[in-house]
């Protein structure tokens, strides 16, 4: 086992989990060399955007090339989350998992080659990576499981959004989140299964289908938030550009058009999506917080 560990990793788990976390960084080394042995993998180098779980190419003793992946403390919901739903989706619009060692926190996953990003893909003419991204929802979105254990919930996240008012969080932008929450949660016709992260760089070119999902939280949830996650990354994909708001608009009429969710909510969606994005990195990592929660003003709700 010769892969580094990420500094990025190292810093957000020694910054979520303190001395639990260093204690988990310096076995991640011993840990994965049993896993090797165990499932008969040799562990590569781990990928550049792995920022809160350990994620490393790897090869089976076959030569197929594969992913492992290992969560440290703290990401046990979102763990069993992913696990649940890639059991669940069996390989449909989201790769397939290999194996999974639920005492561990480790999984092993199919690798989608070669693996491009939306954002790769796409970049410079942006506008075209939402029609592959609209196709790929409708063959993910799907009805829950009749065993809902280990599934996020989507009411839980924005519980906690409800702690910001005992804070200093701008609190105008936490109550109109929550105000627009309530509201719309109560179309339950639009409750379903959730990827929960849904966003350019989740989605990867592969040979088996022209994209796949990877990195799923696996949640239950109102469909317009899956939606504004997308929109919310595709806004920072190209935040600089003088017709941010042009291109927005661009986005966000084909998915209303296609999931029957009027523009309106879908920007209410994406206003609040990006607030309970803020908040979480207040409340959990408050020394990388820089006002990102003004951001949510793009979309004009």
């Amino acid at each position: 086992m010769d892969a580094h560990i990420p500094s990025e990793l190292t810093r957000n788990v020694e910054a979520l989990s303190g001395a639990e976390g260093r204690a988990w960084l310096k076995s991640l080394p011993s840990l994965l060399g049993r896993l090797e042995t165990e499932w008969d993998i040799s562990v590569g180098e781990p990928f550049v955007n792995g920022e809160y779980n350990f994620v490393a190419r790897a090869k089976t003793g076959e030569g197929s090339s594969c992913v492992i992946k290992v969560a440290p403390p703290r990401n046990d919901r979102d763990h069993f989350g992913e696990a649940k739903y890639l059991k669940t989706h069996d390989g449909m619009g989201v790769v397939r998992l290999i194996r999974h060692d639920k005492d561990r926190m480790a999984m092993l996953i199919e690798r989608a080659v070669p693996g491009r990003t939306l954002t790769s893909t796409f970049e410079g003419r942006e506008s075209e990576a939402v029609a592959p991204a609209i196709e790929l929802l409708r063959t993910t979105s799907r009805k829950l499981p009749h065993d809902l254990h280990d599934i996020i919930l989507l009411d839980g996240w924005f519980d906690g959004l409800g702690r910001a008012a005992a804070t200093a969080f701008p609190a105008g932008y936490a109550e109109k989140a929550l105000w627009i929450y309530e509201r719309l949660r109560t179309q339950t016709e639009l409750i379903g299964y959730l990827h929960g992260d849904f966003h350019p760089d989740n989605i990867v070119s592969a040979t088996r289908a022209e994209f796949l999902l990877i990195d799923p939280k696996g949640m239950l949830g109102h469909l317009g938030y899956e939606i504004a996650v997308f929109l919310n990354n595709f806004h920072w994909w190209q935040d600089d550009a003088p017709d941010i708001r042009e291109r927005l608009d661009a986005a966000v009429r084909p998915f209303s058009e296609a999931f029957g969710i009027t523009r309106r909510e879908l920007r209410e969606w994406a206003f609040a999506q990006m607030v309970l994005s803020a908040w979480w990195m207040y409340d959990e990592m408050p020394d990388l917080y820089d006002n990102d929660v003004a951001k949510a003003d793009v979309w004009d709700v």
